[in-house]
């Protein structure tokens, strides 16, 4: 599939769209003839696919539009400068040419699905029950359609909704039409063609395709979105009264999936390795991953471990969205997911390591890990694969939904601890799993908070905890809490009291001589008495000693006696240090769809 997305890709030219949800189609040619025979029918439906290999997808839908949240983050400058970082600084206006770019991408794809959808049905083969190659082709087609329209309306709220090609004087100027119809209508679409639908283990490109694990996990997901909150243009947060229906859906559809296709999740840091390895297991943890072919795809280039260029063959990249401490902190220190989702260090230009400082990096992906070096000059296209729904996911799905409708009874608890067994050594199962479930297990409130850390830690890079913020009405109160706690954390790492005190006001390290590799002597807790630190006081002092990189304190301003500049900005956009107000996270239409819609869209929300 990987050949067959490029080749797609190169043969296809994406010009921006004149007229409001206007695409070309998969073909020139009539749909009997494009349809007739599963090969031609797998082509057609191959261009949705090229869709994710855009840009649009694969730097901003993917990673720059999901900060900045309690998780991931990009840093933000002294002003808005109509980029990437007014998003994330919730200061985006209607002219910013990334939301016209992923608008226009995102409208694509749904017509190309729509295309293939009416040349799948309309076909004689496609009503033939032994021919279950059309059905799974119409699975893909609508699972992709369904995948870009929850983007749509996690960024944009209530938005036009169309299931019909677009044709020569069709009415282009649809107005929005209301989230709950659209999910209502994707949930049920799901619903239908899921059981008609083959196992990843099943295809000949397994995870590489929507497969029936991944479209399960979606109606799932797609259901929990129903069922949550979202916001409304008078600027509330709202749930429909029918909420408890869907949580049931994507209660049983997660159930559905774990009775009918359970497995052994490979250990967390192997799941990943595996992308950069581009090694692609069926029945494993991820249900499906978007294939990008060697010299697409932006995966270790703006999301994943820094590499400096330099005359080594790994070629540079780096990562637009960050962590900071207090999301590394709030890890146990013995959970095994911590150093694989938080990379302290990056490799400078003679792949020596060096320390992050506090903008933590994800390390979950790293170009060094590829098969074979991707070239000095290499920058974009590594050909790591992106995730888009693991196992584990599915599991934490269940916990949730099952707490919503039942409190945390054993189903949702075995659900969490599942995930929780992978993430701890097994000599340490009593204490971190089975313990640490039956406390939080107390009641339904304190089990939803578990869900919500542990999706956190799970999760961390990931790029989906906007959309779980938004569904979970919390974006306000998380980034109000981790704004003030990291306040909190530098006055307490200067003032050398207080609840954080013990945290490493300062961490030392080492680096082998021989390898370049860094070692940190503390980086969990704040050691008692400085080590010697080379070149201190003096210049020559301490040459077996260790290097100091300045960490807690960093999140405070000793020349302004106030908090450091990130966490000024980063959140900028939204002021309410009590989290009590909404977010408002829908982000404005670009002004050419508005003067494209003849009137039938408006911008909302107080743009």
């Amino acid at each position: 599939m990987r050949q067959i997305l490029f080749l797609i890709l190169v043969a296809l030219s994406f010009a921006s769209c004149k007229k409001f949800l206007k695409a070309d189609s998969p073909s020139n040619f009539d749909k009997q003839y494009v349809f007739n025979t599963v090969p031609d029918a797998r082509k057609a439906v191959n261009s949705i696919y090229a869709l994710f290999n855009q840009d649009a997808f694969t730097s901003r839908i993917s990673n720059v539009f999901m900060g900045n949240t309690d998780v991931e983050m990009g840093g933000v400058g002294a002003s808005p400068d109509n980029s990437r970082r007014d998003i994330w600084s919730f200061e985006v206006t209607s002219n910013n040419s990334d939301l016209l770019s992923v608008w226009n991408n995102a409208f694509k794809a749904i017509n190309l699905a729509n295309e293939c959808e009416e040349g799948l049905v309309n076909v004689s083969l496609a009503n033939d029950p032994t021919n279950k190659d059309y059905k799974q082709l119409l699975g893909e087609t609508k699972a992709l359609r369904a995948v870009w329209y929850y983007v749509l309306m996690n960024q944009w709220g209530d938005v036009p909704f169309s299931i019909k090609p677009s044709r020569a004087g069709d009415d282009f100027y649809l107005p929005r039409t209301g989230r709950d119809t659209i999910l209502t209508y994707l949930i049920n679409d799901l619903i239908e063609i899921e059981p008609d639908m083959y196992w990843a283990d099943q295809l000949s490109y397994g995870i590489e395709q929507v497969n029936r694990e991944f479209v399960i996990g979606m109606i799932a997901r797609l259901a929990l979105m129903r069922g949550g909150y979202w916001l409304y243009p008078d600027m509330t947060m709202q749930r429909k009264s029918d909420y408890k229906d869907y949580i049931t859906i994507a209660r049983n559809y997660s159930q559905k999936l774990i009775d009918l296709k359970p497995r052994n999740m490979s250990d967390f840091a192997t799941v990943f390795m595996n992308e950069n390895k581009y090694i692609k297991p069926v029945n494993d943890d991820v249900l499906y991953e978007v294939a990008f072919y060697p010299g697409s795809g932006d995966v270790a280039w703006c999301n994943g471990v820094r590499v400096d260029a330099g005359t080594h063959p790994y070629g540079s990249g780096s990562s637009y969205l960050t962590f900071l401490p207090y999301y590394y902190h709030s890890f146990d220190t013995t959970d095994l997911r911590l150093p694989v989702t938080c990379s302290l260090v990056y490799y400078d230009s003679k792949l020596i390591q060096q320390t992050t400082g506090i903008s933590i990096s994800p390390g979950k992906w790293n170009r060094l890990n590829v098969p074979s070096p991707l070239g000095a000059a290499s920058a974009k296209g590594t050909g790591i694969n992106w995730p888009m729904m693991r196992y584990a996911d599915v599991l934490l799905m269940l916990a949730e939904g099952e707490n919503e409708l039942n409190g945390p009874n054993a189903v949702a608890q075995n659900a969490l601890k599942l995930v929780r067994r992978r993430a701890f050594a097994s000599n340490l199962w009593v204490e971190k799993v089975d313990s640490y479930v039956n406390t939080v297990s107390a009641s339904k409130e304190s089990f939803f908070n578990a869900i919500v850390d542990e999706r956190a830690w799970e999760f961390g890079g990931e790029c989906i905890r906007k959309y779980d913020l938004e569904r979970w009405n919390l974006f306000g109160k998380k980034i109000a809490e981790i704004r003030n706690e990291s306040i909190q954390m530098g006055v307490d790492a200067v003032a050398g009291t207080g609840k954080y005190a013990n945290l490493p006001d300062y961490m030392y390290y080492k680096r082998d001589s021989a390898t370049g590799v860094v070692t940190f002597l503390n980086p969990y807790s704040k050691v008692a008495v400085a080590p010697p630190v080379i070149d201190v006081p003096n210049k020559g002092d301490n040459p077996k000693g260790y290097y100091h990189l300045t960490w807690l304190r960093s999140l405070y301003n000793t020349t302004t006696s106030g908090p450091a500049d990130v966490l000024i900005r980063n959140w900028r956009g939204y002021q309410d240090n009590t989290g009590a107000s909404p977010v408002r996270y829908v982000l404005p239409l670009h002004n050419s769809v508005i003067t494209a819609s003849k009137g039938s869209l408006q911008n909302q929300y107080g743009y």
